[in-house]
């Protein structure tokens, strides 16, 4: 069945890969993004006139809530904008599908769970934000979950993969060394991350969209990693031995040590696994940067 689905902040990492993964399904995909390029996608999740004015002349069968200020620096530095953005912006999007019966598939963030007293993390943990990014997401949800019978929550931890132009760690481990540097500078202090790859995330979203399953769901790889580990790795395939790693040594404001999912049963998404390990991942990532390079 071909679906008329509406991704906000569709110019985005994920976005911009899931428009292109739903379309050459045969999907009919409309982006909504305050960044887009397109004169005619440039929507503001925050206007709530505009947003309905797309809903209602679209009507599509499901969304994908996307559109977020996803950095958790920028938002501890501008909360009114981190609000406004994921809490507001969520709270339009819930009412239009509300009104029009769509499906909502909304991406959350490990971040809800602040610094977790288990690990892996389970969908059942007690959620604890750390910081606002974490705590407007954890808004979001429950939005979501007011408005929305049919709705699909994911909590997504780390994601990396081509065309990442974000300030994330992997894709910034690679531009550096492209660049020279070493030792390489990391901020933090060497925190224990989930990395999912993205071909993984998008066959997630796939299943939220194309069946009829609703909840809250994790999305990792359901293994944890050390960013030294991943930054050796990432040396080790780009072949540049004796590069060395300075990391500043304290926790950036609003920061967790620890983020590791549970996937198994009752957590992770039914009828999915992760595909891509770790090396495979890194491998078509650090590709993709030294073609663009």
């Amino acid at each position: 069945m071909k679906l008329k689905v509406l991704v906000t902040g569709g110019s985005g990492f994920i976005g911009h890969h899931l428009i292109k993964y739903l379309s050459n399904r045969g999907h009919q995909v409309f982006n909504v993004d305050i960044a887009s390029s397109k004169a005619d996608e440039r929507v503001d999740v925050r206007e709530f006139e505009g947003l309905k004015e797309v809903f209602e002349l679209l009507k599509p069968d499901v969304v994908v809530h996307l559109a977020a200020i996803a950095s958790i620096p920028r938002c501890e530095e501008d909360v009114d904008l981190c609000f406004e953005t994921n809490a507001r912006g969520t709270l339009n999007v819930a009412v239009m599908c509300s009104k029009l019966g769509c499906k909502l598939v909304f991406a959350s963030s490990s971040a809800v769970y602040g610094e977790p007293a288990k690990v892996p993390t389970p969908v059942t943990h007690p959620l604890n934000p750390v910081n606002v990014y974490g705590l407007t997401k954890l808004l979001g949800e429950r939005i979501v979950q007011y408005f929305c019978p049919s709705h699909v929550i994911f909590r997504i931890f780390n994601v990396y993969g081509p065309e990442c132009y974000r300030s994330y760690v992997i894709p910034d481990i690679i531009r550096k060394i492209l660049a020279g540097h070493n030792p390489i500078p990391l901020q933090g202090t060497g925190e224990v991350r989930d990395f999912i790859y993205i071909e993984d995330v998008l066959e997630a979203f796939r299943i939220a969209i194309e069946t009829p399953i609703t909840g809250v769901f994790n999305l990792g790889s359901g293994k944890a990693y050390r960013i030294r580990d991943v930054a050796e790795m990432i040396i080790d395939i780009m072949g540049v031995p004796g590069v060395g790693l300075k990391f500043e040594g304290k926790k950036r404001p609003g920061d967790f040590t620890m983020s590791w999912a549970d996937i198994s049963e009752g957590s992770g998404l039914p009828n999915w696994a992760p595909r891509f390990d770790i090396e495979t991942g890194l491998r078509a990532t650090i590709d993709w940067h030294l073609k663009s390079a």
